[in-house]
């Protein structure tokens, strides 16, 4: 969870940074919408990818230390065995809590406004639906809805605002704020999400302006009318809710031209993309591919065949009965400070390796570094002598899985 979060912070702060610096003031308004919203998607799912681990590569299933304490029964992963499980949930209690209260915002907002839509007098024009209130209501679009408020307004700016508010329901911008909101609350905690968002809707607003000065003839009034609504001067808001600290923006973007090369700088952004893949991505083995999957098998000293490799990377881990927290119970209440050791004075750390079987057993359990005072052998009883756990497993199939077990073995000073 936590390693999702932080690879999906630094993935959308770096996509995030290569848009402001080579989209962001260009006239590829639809390359920038596109981009924007697969960018995020890049960055919320590229960590979940597993690519083929290469041949060279060979890694060690390390579970979490394990702190022995002279007083029987006192084990714990960094601390007692319900301070650990509390501290390993923590985090996944504060995102789906973060979660829920984002998602619930979001369906209730939208579930009012459309509620509240339905509720407008209204009369069609075309696909769309036109509602006229009676106060001082800025115009804005939701879906094929628009809304006009009852300010003064002339006709030929009532005409540009609907032609403004009818692009936005033309290119079904409504769709695009949905899904990036939904996205966001996914990453509810990650900042460059939420300032993807705001820079999509201001890519909406640079679509929506160019769609209503199409007409030269149209681009001083409708600045004027702009103008009007930043300095709070006159009538006919017309910015669907858009900051007046943009207006320089929007009025810059509309005397803009597309950039020659402007479509060959997003190209720019693919190494960058590969990079992150390469550094973010799980390992995993490549499919169909034996000869790749014996290599990565490990147990350098076991003599084990292609078809009875013993893995450290897989796509199912195994799985203790209970999960974490009922391994880290289980040797809470089997491992017991050997006497010798504590009239010796014996303290550190056991390395002790072992695998899981495809049926669950464990099995070839060794210590690769004692401290020797019974802690060794201690060790290995309660490592052999763990129930079954459920088998990792590789494109559905169970196989071996190997792991390394520290564990620690401290007197009180």
């Amino acid at each position: 969870m936590i390693r999702w979060m932080i690879l999906t912070v630094v993935a959308t702060g770096l996509m995030w940074g290569a848009y402001r610096l080579l989209l962001s003031r260009d006239r590829w308004l639809q390359l920038s919408r596109v981009y924007l919203i697969g960018a995020l998607m890049f960055s919320m799912t590229y960590p979940l990818v597993r690519l083929p681990q290469p041949a060279a590569v060979q890694g060690v299933a390390m579970l979490a230390p394990v702190l022995v304490g002279a007083t029987e029964g006192e084990v714990a992963d960094g601390g007692l065995p319900g301070e650990a499980g509390a501290a390993r949930r923590l985090p996944t209690v504060v995102y789906i809590t973060g979660l829920t209260v984002a998602t619930a915002m979001l369906v209730v907002g939208t579930a009012r406004t459309l509620r509240r839509m339905r509720r407008m007098p209204a009369w069609r024009v075309g696909r769309l639906r036109l509602h006229r209130l009676d106060d001082d209501t800025e115009p804005c679009s939701f879906f094929n809805h628009i809304v006009i408020g009852a300010r003064e307004m002339t006709a030929d700016e009532r005409r540009l605002v609907l032609a403004h508010e009818g692009e936005h329901v033309r290119r079904r911008h409504s769709w695009d704020v949905l899904l990036v909101r939904g996205m966001c609350c996914v990453v509810w905690f990650n900042p460059f999400a939420w300032l993807m968002l705001r820079d999509l809707r201001a890519v909406h607003e640079y679509q929506a302006d160019a769609a209503a000065t199409l007409s030269r003839t149209a681009m001083r009034p409708y600045m004027h009318l702009l103008y009007r609504q930043a300095t709070g001067l006159g009538y006919g808001h017309i910015t669907n809710n858009f900051q007046s600290i943009n207006l320089k923006n929007r009025i810059d973007m509309m005397n803009k031209t597309k950039s020659r090369f402007g479509a060959w700088k997003v190209l720019a952004v693919v190494p960058l993309m590969a990079v992150l893949l390469v550094a973010g991505c799980k390992p995993a083995l490549a499919a169909g591919d034996d000869s790749v999957a014996a290599a990565a098998a490990v147990g350098n000293d076991m003599e084990v065949g292609v078809t009875d490799s013993v893995y450290t990377v897989v796509e199912v881990d195994p799985e203790f009965p209970g999960g974490y927290e009922g391994l880290y119970k289980y040797l809470a209440e089997s491992i017991v400070y050997p006497e010798q050791a504590k009239k010796e004075g014996i303290k550190g750390r056991v390395m002790v390796r072992f695998v899981v079987e495809k049926d669950g057993t464990v099995s070839h359990a060794e210590v690769l570094r004692g401290i020797g005072g019974g802690c060794d052998e201690e060790v290995l009883r309660i490592v052999n002598a763990m129930p079954k756990w459920k088998p990792g497993r590789v494109k559905g199939e169970a196989v071996r899985v190997q792991y390394h077990l520290p564990v620690t073995f401290s007197l009180p000073e």
